[in-house]
């Protein structure tokens, strides 16, 4: 049951103002927006609960006893109690609004029957559209922040733990669901600053956050090429894969960076897909087992050239296998290195390339987990978790964000 209304607002506002400008006059109406906003929002919602009181008297609509259950159709069996009133905190400040009240003649219990109509929530302030700005406003910015522009920009006071409580529940209601048609995932992670409390004087440390994308597909927009990605996992940890990447018979290939924990995970979930190993990455991953062996900057960089020369040469497959092989063999001089090449080897280089060789499609995503969460206080893992979730099922999972909003 759904309230409606409608009507025509004469609304009637004094201005007394001299020496005016624009700039004058909107800061004027901006001052004003609390009261233009009540004195609008006030009468309205009165007369919403109106009509749809007369509507069950008229047996247009049935009133049901929350306290007993009984349902009420026509005049008999209640009776209006007047009003009280309720002061909720809109995006255009704090508003008193009054509910209407009705007992029920079977229990006596007496309530405000169209406040769930209304969508006000019990022993809450804020309200949906004021949440959800303000959840928004902290993909962008600090809680902190936010709650400032709140309080400046809206009138209204909210906390900064009550905003993260906000986050937490909404995020608590995303319902990731992949697209039945996608046979391409690409998955990959990022350095957070996130985990358990730290004793004094020990080192910050990070977690991994993962996030795992279906490729929907490309299209041309304003002469460039844009992929239309979906998220189907997000995770923080070294134990998040199953979350991350949860398993579908019907996914062709996935591409994921040369984490070992990857491929039994892999082999048990996605028995039927190609496993494609990033072959952008790949070379970039060599630095740091060269520096481990003693190997020196020169050197390491001539390496990594040229592996990125095997592995993006235009040479057919079995060509560049070999060079892959004979390259390995060279680096007995760096075991750490010769092992991680080895272990990547089966994941590299098919011989039907990949419709997809680099995760460097969800490398912007990652870029704005970085500009994000890599700012400020540690975080909490299931803190920038939930985070992160909303602020790409918003992006990318529209279906998904929107069911989460709604009632």
């Amino acid at each position: 049951m759904l309230l409606s209304v409608n009507t025509i607002v004469h609304l009637e506002v004094k201005v007394e103002l001299s020496g005016v400008t624009i700039n004058g006059l909107a800061e004027w109406v901006f001052s004003r927006r609390e009261e233009v906003a009540q004195r609008l929002l006030a009468p309205l919602v009165r007369m919403a609960q109106e009509q749809w009181l007369s509507q069950v008297e008229n047996c247009g609509r049935e009133l049901v006893c929350t306290a007993c259950g009984v349902v009420h159709q026509g005049s008999e069996g209640w009776v209006r109690r007047g009003s009280r009133v309720r002061s909720v905190k809109t995006s255009s400040g704090e508003i008193d609004l009054a509910l209407l009240q009705v007992t029920c003649r079977d229990c006596g219990k007496t309530r405000a029957p169209c406040a769930e109509v209304l969508g006000l929530e019990p022993r809450r302030q804020a309200t949906l559209e004021l949440t959800r700005k303000m959840v928004e406003r902290v993909y962008d910015t600090s809680y902190h922040k936010s709650v400032r522009t709140a309080r400046e920009c809206m009138g209204v006071s909210v906390s900064a733990s009550t905003l993260h409580r906000f986050v937490q529940e909404r995020a608590a209601r995303i319902q990731l669901t992949p697209d039945q048609a996608s046979g391409t995932i690409l998955a990959d992670g990022t350095p957070v600053r996130a985990g358990g409390r730290l004793r004094k004087g020990e080192r910050v440390e990070h977690e991994e956050l993962r996030m795992a994308f279906q490729l929907l597909g490309r299209s041309e927009e304003g002469g460039r090429t844009k992929a239309h990605l979906r998220l189907i996992g997000i995770g923080v940890g070294t134990k998040t894969w199953p979350e991350v990447l949860p398993g579908d018979p019907r996914t062709k290939l996935v591409v994921t960076d040369g984490e070992p924990a990857l491929q039994p995970h892999m082999r048990r979930r996605y028995p039927n897909a190609r496993h494609q190993l990033c072959e952008w990455h790949l070379p970039h991953t060599l630095d740091w087992p060269l520096r481990k062996d003693g190997v020196g900057v020169k050197d390491r960089r001539r390496l990594q050239s040229e592996l990125k020369s095997i592995l993006w040469g235009r040479r057919p497959p079995a060509s560049s296998r070999a060079l892959y092989a004979a390259f390995v063999a060279r680096l007995s001089f760096s075991p750490s290195t010769q092992y991680q090449l080895r272990q990547a080897a089966p994941y590299v280089l098919y011989d039907e390339a990949s419709s997809e060789r680099t995760t460097s499609l969800i490398e912007r995503q990652m870029r704005e987990v970085d500009r994000r969460a890599l700012v400020g206080v540690r975080w909490s893992t299931r803190g920038v978790r939930n985070l992160m979730l909303l602020r790409f099922a918003r992006t990318h999972n529209v279906d998904d964000y929107t069911r989460a909003w709604s009632r």
